[in-house]
């Protein structure tokens, strides 16, 4: 299998149960498979995002990823108000991966963007991360 194959394989493991309905394009710009749709489409998506992805970031959640997370995702994890980033630790079939969702400023539009990440990532980062956040926390306040 040549390394386009494999990545079409991993990248349809997403865009097929999300529908036909989409258009999906390669941004060089950010190595991600890009696809917008208007607003209609968004609970149905979201919904089918939360089966396809283990884990989902906001605003505030995003604080507690996994470090490697974050420092892979880089600009992209500097989330805005409404804007959501779903990733899934690598299996013996697939990399982790990453999908960011991006509502437009007017709303009517939506955007979502999905990339391989290069370094993968386990519940138990996860729960070390979110340790090591309250952990922070409750120093900050001791020192206040």
């Amino acid at each position: 299998m040549t390394g386009n194959e494999q990545q079409e394989r991993i990248f349809s493991s997403v865009t097929t149960p999300l529908g036909d309905e989409l258009k999906w394009r390669w941004e060089d710009k950010m190595s991600a498979l890009l696809a917008e749709f208007s607003w209609e489409k968004k609970e149905r998506i979201l919904k089918q995002l939360r089966q396809l992805f283990s884990d989902e970031w906001n605003k505030k959640s995003i604080k507690k990823a996994p470090k490697a997370l974050k420092e892979e995702l880089g600009q992209l994890a500097q989330l805005n108000k409404e804007q959501l980033v779903f990733t899934r630790p690598a299996t013996e079939n697939s990399p982790a991966l990453a999908m960011i969702w991006w509502p437009w400023g007017h709303g009517a539009t939506y955007s979502m963007r999905i990339k391989v990440l290069n370094i993968n990532y386990s519940a138990e980062d996860i729960a070390n991360s979110q340790a090591s956040f309250i952990s922070k926390l409750a120093r900050h306040f001791k020192t206040s």
